[in-house]
């Protein structure tokens, strides 16, 4: 592995986190008294430029730096872009940058926004497609309301894939190992008429087994009814995306012409849930229906009795119009998307049937952006322009109740033990003519338009001295329908009984205006130093909650944030290393939180909340074989004012109890994060062993360590996760003429148990089911490039 085509390069733009860009790119000599870190281009500001002249934090990870990793989903980039926690799955998806994050609820906007080639993405389940044939990601801290709009407000994450070239090239990669793995990764580009058309094609397809095992797939189902078509082992998954592109270079002069369609099918077999802690009532009760049931969250063994398979199923085209006119760039951006997703999920999260919930959503987006950027290097630079959206979410959810299978449960958490059903049933009212099982329906239309207006403008006051201003105008309208009904009275009682619901027919139709303006100031004190700060504003809308359950709770306001930055980006030893520091402060105003007390969610506002940290990152190269990179963040972030938080939900909860959470954390917020990552050259730092082998060997290795936090809004300790270290790494073998790649990576090497999220299990207050992380894994993979 040669340095020059593996080097991690970290010039950041730390702003008020001061960031990570971990950005792969080359060494300019082989010398190491010469060898200096090359710079790199971003689009974090609707135009390509320097990430020296970007004053907001950014992580930077090209598509060479993700192979060298070994990064292969999604959710790994949490571990390279310090204080960004993902964790995507087919069935759920969460997303937090300094703490803050959105629930899961089809209601909700996001807290981070997702654009792909410039198209952004309403719904987070397209997070999945985010590494499909993917070129550079950047991970933007802060609220970016000015130019990536409402759904920005904790950052975005910037995704370019790979592009049509009018020269031939390519690469095929397989890859296989544990869980019996199945990776496949295509792409071809090239001129079809020569100056004229050119394409990309490609395909990623990954599948795998699931870790979790299911140990009801060893009941028989002669003996067992309540045993359904389970697969042996949970959180299995199969991906699938294929993507086109054309470019029409010069199509007229001055006018450049991109269309894109991506076609994605995504499957998955349930997230692997796991009981993390257990009363005795829920063991003696679901021992009944499985005798392996246990509350060992290390040995990745669960217990769910119903199919929790997730299939979506969608397209997304873009066409970009780019027409240089007297050196300014005019474009236009259109886009559509849309998928079907349905989803089976076991609800009480272990073998007794008692709840299931079936999800069938349809989604589609609309989106046109018209911009106009000045020529770069004069005095005075702007982009400009405006942006509309339009949106159309609609769910239809069932949640099947078997009556007499939840009485048995509650009876066992009443009493603490084993009392005849038909007790219960007596004081709740129930009697012989409630059907076993029952049923409500869920109806959610919603549709989104918003109109926006944006611009912002850089004035060069001098070689040294940039002013920054940004502003961006917006309106937003809601119009949506919730109904919660039943098949018949007896459905009507016992889900009211048991779940505290009441049937609504509700509609809503709101406005909201926001103005977000962002000031920033750049100055180069030297070739080798640059310092800014910026202040800015984002805002996400209000709206209705699907999850509603009674008519009370079906609207929650608009969450506005205002942050201060600050930083200094550094470069030294002739471009061989740099440093960068940075510290943030910031304000959030009605904070939207999603809360779930054990029997149902509901949707509020928290008053206040307050962010503020400092962030060090680094990179060195001390010699011709060796790359150092590394970062240390601190991150404080609290409750302000929230006094009627949610409480843990335990066996002496009562129901309506409210907790002060004012001046305590924010869930998914570690205090500190510390990553390290060095690549080593070992053909470079043992010569005999380069002159000896054609090859270049290379080892990257991967560690980060992250203090303890709540996956929960009512922070219950029960979950989350203490502080821990993951580990991960890499070794490479490259053919001389760069044409050929064999790698071997494992993922979490020390084989650490680690909870991903957690939360109660229905109607059984104090015990707990969590979402556990793969074990050691081992991958091997072959790369061929065209």
């Amino acid at each position: 592995m040669r340095i020059k085509k593996c080097t991690v390069v970290t010039v950041s733009a730390v702003l008020m986190h001061s960031t990570l860009a971990l950005a792969q790119s080359g060494v300019s000599q082989t010398d190491s008294k010469s060898a200096r870190l090359e710079e790199v281009l971003v689009t974090a500001q609707k135009r390509s430029e320097n990430i020296r002249d970007v004053p907001i934090s950014i992580t930077v990870m090209s598509e060479q730096f993700l192979d060298e990793q070994g990064i292969t989903n999604v959710n790994e980039l949490s571990q390279l872009a310090p204080n960004l926690v993902i964790s995507a799955s087919p069935s759920f998806s969460f997303v937090t940058m300094r703490g803050l994050g959105s629930g899961n609820n089809k209601g909700f906007e996001r807290s981070v926004s997702l654009a792909i080639d410039g198209i952004y993405y309403g719904r987070q389940d397209y997070l999945l497609e985010a590494l499909a044939d993917v070129k550079q990601v950047e991970v933007l801290r802060g609220p970016q309301g000015t130019l990536f709009g409402k759904n920005a407000i904790a950052g975005a994450l910037n995704i370019t894939t790979g592009q049509a070239t009018d020269e031939f090239t390519g690469k095929l990669a397989v890859q296989g190992g544990d869980l019996n793995r199945e990776r496949a990764r295509f792409a071809l580009a090239g001129p079809l008429i020569d100056g004229v058309l050119n394409f990309r094609v490609s395909h990623d397809q990954d599948k795998y087994d699931g870790y979790i095992r299911n140990s009801v797939f060893d009941l028989d189902p002669a003996d067992n009814p309540h045993r359904q078509n389970v697969d042996e082992f949970e959180s299995a998954r199969d991906a699938r995306i294929s993507r086109l592109k054309l470019h029409a270079p010069n199509w007229i002069e001055g006018l450049d012409i991109n269309f894109s369609a991506t076609r994605a099918k995504v499957f998955g077999n349930g997230v692997g849930l796991q009981l993390t802690k257990a009363e005795d009532y829920t063991l003696e009760v679901s021992r009944r229906y499985d005798p392996q049931i246990e509350s060992d969250n290390s040995d990745h063994q669960g217990s769910i009795n119903q199919r929790e398979d997730t299939n979506r199923i969608g397209n997304s085209y873009s066409l970009q119009f780019d027409y240089t006119l007297s050196d300014y760039l005019l474009t236009a951006v259109i886009g559509h998307s849309f998928f079907n997703r349905d989803q089976m999920f076991d609800a009480d999260m272990g073998p007794v049937d008692a709840l299931r919930m079936d999800v069938d959503d349809y989604y589609a987006q609309s989106t046109v952006e018209f911009r106009v950027a000045s020529p770069q290097g004069e005095w005075l630079e702007w982009v400009a322009g405006a942006y509309l959206f339009d949106a159309d979410i609609i769910g239809n959810t069932r949640i099947f109740l078997n009556t007499l299978k939840t009485l048995e449960i509650l009876e066992a958490a009443r009493t603490g033990g084993v009392s005849p059903v038909v007790g219960l049933a007596n004081m709740l009212g129930l009697n012989n003519a409630v059907a076993a099982s029952q049923n409500n329906e869920r109806f959610f239309d919603q549709n989104t338009r918003s109109l926006a207006l944006f611009g912002q403008t850089t004035w060069n006051v001098t070689d040294k001295l940039a002013l920054i201003a940004g502003l961006r105008v917006s309106k937003e309208r809601k119009v949506a329908q919730g109904i919660l009904a039943y098949p018949d009275a007896s459905s009507e009682g016992v889900f009211n009984i048991f779940l505290g619901e009441e049937g609504y027919d509700e509609r809503g139709d709101r406005t909201e205006d926001d103005v977000s303006p962002k000031l920033s100031v750049r100055y180069t004190l030297s070739d080798e130093i640059t310092v800014y700060g910026t202040y800015a504003t984002a805002f996400k809308a209000g709206g209705y909650n699907e999850q509603a359950v009674t008519k009370d709770n079906f609207t929650f306001e608009p969450e506005q944030a205002s942050t201060l930055e600050t930083g200094v980006k550094t470069r030294f030893y002739g471009g061989a290393a740099t440093l960068n520091v940075g510290l943030f402060y910031t304000e959030f105003d009605d904070l939207q939180v999603s809360l779930f007390d054990g029997l149902n969610f509901s949707v509020g506002n928290a008053a206040t909340a307050t962010s503020y940290g400092a962030e060090v990152d680094g990179q060195l190269i001390p010699n011709s074989w060796l790359v150092l990179g590394g970062s240390i963040a601190y991150l404080h972030a609290r409750y302000d004012e929230f006094t009627a938080g949610q409480c843990p939900f335990t066996p002496e909860s009562e129901s309506g109890d409210v907790c002060d959470l004012s001046g305590r954390e924010l869930s998914r917020a570690p205090e500190w994060e510390v990553s390290f990552t060095p690549l080593i050259s070992l053909s470079r730092m043992i010569p005999l062993l380069g002159e000896s082998i054609p090859v270049d060997i290379g080892v990257g290795i991967t560690m980060t360590y992250r203090s303890h936090l709540y996956t929960t809004v009512d922070l219950d300790p029960v979950d989350s996760m203490g502080g821990h270290t993951e580990v991960g790494g890499g070794l490479k073998f490259a053919g001389l003429d760069g044409d050929w790649e064999v790698a071997v990576s494992v993922k979490n090497a020390t084989d650490k148990t680690i909870l991903l999220g957690g939360n109660d299990v229905p109607i059984q207050p104090g015990s707990h089911a969590g979402v556990m992380a793969g074990g050691r894994r081992i991958f091997a993979e072959f790369t061929y490039h065209l």
